[in-house]
């Protein structure tokens, strides 16, 4: 294949510094080889040219937290998780093509039952089926009686261990650990902590001895607190996260992963579980609580990465609930490219649009550093170099 050619309006390439107008970046093997302003930066003869002059182009998305299976507008989402498996790749299929066409490039998945994430990337590396790079968790470590339990639980040190150990063995490139409750299931509060010190430590060490990492899903409270002090890399949601906590995770380098459309918005849970009393009063408190504290721990300059948790093609909302709560425009783009890439790891590949990294790009109608509802408006997807198809719906 002939390398390419694309012609930039504005070049934000991720890596913080100034956008480049008029800007040109060259691409060859799915990668990119160089990048610069169109007057110093050389086109090689016989590229194919690719004319995004009236864009905004910039490295594609990576949501850091999501579900592929799920649709949290069907409601019940722990039911979803209990069906074959044929319905839930069906719905991941159609998912997953939203995200890709709504910029996408990159997704950490946070657990599936029955390993579908894995076969699932199979077919998108494959070119089966169209969607992100995936990250997969395979089965969470949830405990008999805690949030996000469908089919799997482990409990008590011994069945973490082998638990963690069976999922890496699997291809899991990560272990997700459910820490406390959660609003989508009627069940649990998000300050319970449903496992102990000595389980959440074991599922790090599993992780840590085969060189990958643990996130937490973790609202508030000790569940919170111990996953910090325990050594996960990520905590997921910290919708109650205290300011101690927030200083505890600057201390010790742990990433907030953000997930504001599954509480926030009209398709999360509202939508599908809108009846469900229980769970309606923990989402608008959570909401409430959102709005008091996120502005303030956000300003302390905390680690943040962006994820939909299965609101799927809703990054642009994430990253516009981010600038509302008082985050430069800038800030929230990197939230959603390279930041996300060091929180997953993945960085040495993707993140920014810099000679060696995966040819992943979006171009964006408008200048969502000016108005960063512009991530609406996006008018071309590439992965690994080559243009994804548009989403006519």
């Amino acid at each position: 294949m002939a390398p390419s050619a694309i012609r930039c309006g504005t070049l934000f390439d991720g890596t913080g510094a100034a956008p480049v107008r008029d800007a040109v970046l060259v691409v060859d093997g799915g990668r990119v080889v160089a990048a610069g302003s169109a007057a110093t930066t050389r086109i090689p003869a016989g590229a194919e040219l690719i004319d995004l002059r009236d864009r905004f182009v910039m490295p594609g998305l990576v949501d850091a937290h999501s579900h592929i299976s799920i649709v949290p507008g069907l409601g019940d989402q722990m039911g979803q998780l209990r069906q074959p498996p044929v319905p839930q790749a069906l719905r991941a299929t159609a998912n997953l093509r939203r995200d890709l066409y709504a910029g996408t490039t990159t997704m950490r998945v946070m657990a599936e039952e029955n390993f579908l994430d894995l076969d699932v990337r199979e077919a998108i590396d494959a070119g089966v089926i169209p969607g992100p790079r995936l990250l997969c968790a395979t089965r969470a470590m949830t405990a008999s009686n805690g949030h996000g339990r469908a089919h799997a639980s482990f409990d008590g040190v011994d069945e973490i261990r082998r638990g963690v150990r069976e999922n890496f063995q699997r291809g899991a490139d990560h272990v997700k650990i459910f820490a406390t409750g959660g609003v989508a299931s009627s069940g649990t509060t998000l300050r319970a902590c449903v496992y102990t010190r000595e389980e959440i430590r074991a599922a790090v060490e599993e992780a840590e001895r085969v060189g990958k990492y643990a996130a937490a899903h973790a609202h508030g409270g000790p569940g919170l607190s111990m996953s910090v002090e325990e050594g996960v890399a990520t905590i997921e949601h910290g919708a109650l996260a205290a300011d101690d906590d927030i200083a505890l995770m600057k201390e010790r380098g742990v990433w907030l992963v953000c997930t504001f459309a599954i509480l926030l918005h009209p398709h999360g849970i509202e939508q599908g579980d809108g009846r469900n009393p229980a769970i309606m009063e923990k989402m608008r408190w959570a909401r409430r609580v959102v709005d008091e504290n996120f502005p303030r721990h956000l300003a302390t300059g905390i680690r943040i990465a962006l994820g939909t948790d299965s609101v799927h093609g809703q990054m642009a909302f994430e990253m516009e609930t981010l600038v509302r709560l008082g985050v430069p425009a800038k800030d929230a783009l990197l939230a959603a490219t390279r930041w996300g890439a060091e929180a997953c790891r993945v960085d040495a590949e993707i993140g920014t649009l810099t000679p060696g990294k995966c040819a992943d790009l979006i171009a964006v109608d408008g200048d969502p550093l000016k108005d960063i509802t512009a991530m609406r408006s996006i008018r071309l997807v590439m992965k690994n170099g080559v243009i994804q198809g548009r989403d006519e719906q």
